[in-house]
């Protein structure tokens, strides 16, 4: 018989795997304004114009959805 068609005796055994719990590095908290900072900064520095807006449209979201106070809108 060919040496390529024996069948191996060897079998492979699943065993349980321990899970290990990961940790940030970083001890402060995501900044998802940071986050869009840093996107529009390699979008600038590519000159991609698409990644540009999308990076400016994010950070205004996020800086409309933070908690904030109304004042009167000055026409001028």
């Amino acid at each position: 018989m060919l040496p390529f068609l024996k069948k191996n005796k060897e079998a492979s055994v699943a065993m349980p795997v321990d899970h290990v719990k990961r940790e940030s590095d970083h001890e402060e908290e995501y900044d998802s304004l940071h986050s869009a900072a840093e996107d529009l900064m390699h979008a600038v520095h590519g000159r991609d114009v698409k990644n540009i807006a999308e990076a400016l449209r994010a950070a205004f979201q996020i800086c409309e959805a933070e908690p904030h106070a109304e004042g009167p809108h000055e026409e001028g």
